[in-house]
């Protein structure tokens, strides 16, 4: 079931990573060539770039949790044995889940209180709450993510970053 589940939520990403790509590089270029070859501009251009890099960069951040993709300090952990680098790992996933929590909080908050007051945005005159679901929905992503990495490393110890280091060399050679 969680593997299915995973195999789901990655497809998800995938697709909306591709989306939002394709849709800010078609937009910019078309934009680059109606400014300097027409002379002319879209006046939305710019919002709805922005407003898929944002979302992007909601997606990623469940991606990077994924892959283990995320800026880390590993001096901690490569000094404490495996036992306690479990416990270094459950913490952190713990505060991702806070972090996670209050996204899914506050974004959803933000979701409904800008749904209710039918703001627009300023270009596309879309409705502004819209641009905010990713907020929520990315805290939904991210407590996943990181309740399938608390499973991972409870039921298998991370190993020490000496023997991590010697098992990617051996992997090199």
């Amino acid at each position: 079931m969680l593997k299915a589940l995973n195999s789901l939520i990655d497809w998800l990403e995938g697709f909306a990573m591709v989306a939002f790509m394709s849709i800010a590089t078609v937009i910019t270029v078309v934009q680059v060539v109606y400014r300097y070859g027409f002379n002319s501009s879209l006046f939305w251009a710019e919002e709805v770039v922005i407003y898929s890099i944002i979302c992007m960069s909601f997606v990623g951040a469940s991606m990077g949790v994924r892959h283990g993709a995320h800026i880390s300090v590993d001096v901690l952990n490569a000094m404490v044995p495996p036992a306690v680098n479990r416990w270094l790992h459950i913490i952190a996933c713990v505060l991702g889940m806070v972090f996670a929590g209050f996204l899914i909080y506050f974004g959803f908050q933000l979701f409904f209180s800008a749904l209710d007051r039918g703001q627009l945005s300023s270009a596309l005159r879309f409705p502004v709450a819209w641009f905010y679901l990713p907020i929520g929905l990315s805290g939904v992503l991210l407590m996943i993510r990181y309740l399938g990495l608390v499973k991972d490393v409870w039921s298998r110890p991370p190993v020490s970053h000496s023997e991590e280091l010697a098992t990617d060399v051996d992997n090199f050679a």
